[in-house]
């Protein structure tokens, strides 16, 4: 396990990111002219080496055409990544539902074909794949990217299919780029991943996936998680830049967080994206942030009271789409509403469970088509934190949200809503 108290300086904003040079790692094997020739396939099936990677991608729906892409970005990479590395990825899209497998000097290359359609945001057949997957491929290291849509903590009901959300995937079930069907609930993702070997470090290549309720569900099953409380470029992560510091022991998780901003800040993405909001998370310290957000619960929401909000950052738009909450950031909305020897007393325990944040002034939003701004980006850190509303009620989301491990953690319960 990595130690975050080394990090705790990294706190990155635009005009501290800056583009990093990518060093190339080789390893040489040295062998004695007596010594057995390598297998034809080093690091096949059974082998154990130091790091895997694991690619979830659940793109059977309108991102189909996107995990094409970033599955081309990940070959164009692969023969970078150290000796001792391998990438694994499960990709269901439009097309199929495959395994491939890949290493340096060994292309990625399918070593499973599902005959049957999988659901990929099926709680069982996840399990079963991603069990496949570390049983047949074991490692001392594990990286895991969750690559689909998703809207964080937000639970998903099939009777509610009139409020859309989405939390974690979206399966159309028919081999269609549409986003009707299937969605996996933060909860049951917990428990599925919580059967697996530790991971280094989890990407979620989704959008709202970096809430600290989605982070909190997750504490137990990865030292860092990666990801943006906002919307995500369709195009997701640049793999091509960040897939070397991936497979690295141990994971350079900073220069995965400032290569995927620097990436769309530099304009170097194929398609044109106003930015990204990408922060990381140690979630060694997260019970402690906890403890220290514990007794301002009350302040805030007590007595079924909302804070003042009115000029408090958010990543959504709710009055727009009408299916997501407004996200807000928890930093900012804890800088505008709490005293000063509160916020700063609160913002040590959070500057521990949030080392590293890269910020853009702007990012663009697939929902209006357009450019959302950051209204004070130095007092914002990433993370995103409900907020409840009366609204609400009637779509079951504060029910929802009662049941999630962070809220009852800080006594949400009490606060009357």
């Amino acid at each position: 396990m990595y130690f975050c108290g080394l990090m705790y300086q990294l706190r990155l904003h635009l005009n501290y990111i800056c583009a990093l040079g990518m060093v190339a790692i080789s390893m040489v094997a040295c062998h004695q002219e007596d010594e057995p020739p390598r297998p034809p396939i080093y690091g096949a099936p059974g082998d154990t080496l130091m790091q895997t990677v694991i690619f979830y991608m659940a793109a059977e729906n309108s991102l189909s055409r996107y995990s094409l892409e970033d599955s081309l970005e990940i070959i164009e990479a692969i023969d970078s990544i150290p000796e001792s590395a391998r990438v694994v990825m499960f990709l269901d899209n439009v097309r199929s539902s495959r395994i491939s497998v890949g290493r340096r000097n060994e292309s990625m290359h399918v070593v499973k074909t599902f005959e049957e359609n999988v659901s990929s945001t099926d709680s069982a057949q996840m399990d079963a794949i991603l069990h496949w997957i570390v049983e047949t491929y074991p490692s001392r290291h594990y990286g895991l990217v969750l690559w689909s849509h998703a809207s964080g903590w937000r639970f998903y009901s099939p009777e509610a299919k009139a409020v859309q959300r989405r939390s974690f995937g979206k399966e159309s079930g028919n081999r269609t780029a549409t986003d009707d069907g299937s969605e996996m609930n933060i909860p049951t993702l917990a428990r599925i991943l919580e059967g697996l070997p530790h991971f280094d470090f989890i990407i979620a290549d989704a959008c709202f996936m970096q809430s600290i309720e989605v982070a909190y569900e997750l504490r137990r099953v990865a030292d860092y998680i990666i990801s943006s409380p906002a919307e995500i470029p369709g195009t997701g992560a640049p793999y091509q830049n960040v897939l070397v510091p991936m497979c690295s022991v141990p994971a350079d998780v900073e220069k995965v967080v400032m290569d995927y901003v620097d990436y769309y800040v530099n304009g170097r993405g194929h398609w044109s994206f106003a930015g990204a909001e990408i922060s990381m998370i140690c979630t060694d310290f997260l019970e402690q942030l906890a403890e220290a957000t514990y007794p301002l619960i009350q302040q805030l929401f007590g007595l079924r009271s909302i804070p003042d909000c009115s000029f408090v950052q958010y990543y959504a738009n709710p009055v727009r789409w009408g299916s997501f909450t407004e996200c807000y950031d928890m930093k900012n909305l804890m800088y505008k509403n709490l005293s000063e020897s509160d916020y700063t007393t609160w913002l040590k325990a959070y500057e521990k469970a949030v080392p590293l944040v890269a910020l853009t002034p702007r990012w663009t939003t697939g929902y209006s088509m357009r450019s959302m701004e950051m209204n004070d980006i130095e007092h914002c850190g990433g993370v995103s934190m409900f907020v409840p509303n009366e609204s609400y009620e009637s779509r079951g989301w504060t029910d929802n949200y009662r049941t999630l491990e962070w809220a009852k953690a800080v006594g949400f319960d009490q606060t009357g809503w």
